[in-house]
């Protein structure tokens, strides 16, 4: 199988839509990496020249903190290809998925002016 490095920075509006949920296998027991912690799997939305994409990104380790709807960044993402008699397609994984700092609101106009 091949892995993909991918260059987060060429990614925008990366948002959580969903919370983290543990990696099942078929008979729904929980999945572990080669290192046996944990999987976890989040849905996020990502935009890449203008084109909105939903990925199921699985983290190994601790379940990210991350809710719907919170911008994020996603800490050594990698697609690995894979192949399956008629079936392919890309495993997306990461490090880390991490919730980015809240913008802060927009300035008020000062007293007294329109």
């Amino acid at each position: 199988m091949r892995v993909i490095p991918v260059n987060e920075t060429l990614l925008t509006n990366v948002v959580a839509v969903s919370t983290a949920t543990p990696d099942v296998d078929l008979d729904g027991k929980p999945k572990a990496n080669r290192d046996g912690l944990p999987v976890h799997v989040v849905q996020v939305a990502v935009t890449y020249n203008g084109d909105a994409s939903l990925l199921k990104v699985k983290v190994a380790g601790e379940p990210p903190k991350v809710s719907v709807g919170v911008p994020v960044a996603l800490v050594g993402l990698t697609g690995t290809q894979w192949a399956m008699t008629d079936r392919h397609g890309i495993s997306w994984s990461a490090r880390e998925i991490r919730p980015l700092p809240a913008a802060p609101p927009p300035a008020a106009p000062p007293a007294g002016k329109n």
